[in-house]
């Protein structure tokens, strides 16, 4: 874990996120970020741009455990941040099976 701006970030891989956050986001949404990180080693996934942010990356794709997950990130200058991470809603997953 490293420390930037005071803000605790734990690193794994190409992948970083603010410790905090990812407890919170295990709690809410029973996803954690390491297995959030697994969905960009599939070459099955579905990205487009957050319209609420357009710096930040929607993903869509199937996670290490066999989960479809809507993964939000953003790129540093180092790494892609993971902002937050869920299993991708029934309508999300079934456009994702679509496509």
């Amino acid at each position: 874990m490293t420390h930037y701006g005071g803000i605790a970030t734990s690193v794994y891989g190409d992948f970083e996120w603010d410790t905090d956050k990812a407890t919170a986001n295990l709690a809410k949404h029973g996803v954690d970020f390491e297995e959030a990180a697994s969905v960009f080693a599939s070459s099955d996934t579905q990205e487009g741009a957050d319209l609420g942010d357009p710096t930040r990356l929607v993903t869509i794709g199937f996670s290490a455990a066999a989960r479809v997950l809507l993964v939000v990130t953003t790129d540093t200058a180092v790494r892609t941040r993971i902002i937050s991470a869920r299993r991708a809603t029934p309508v999300e997953r079934r456009a994702f099976a679509k496509r």
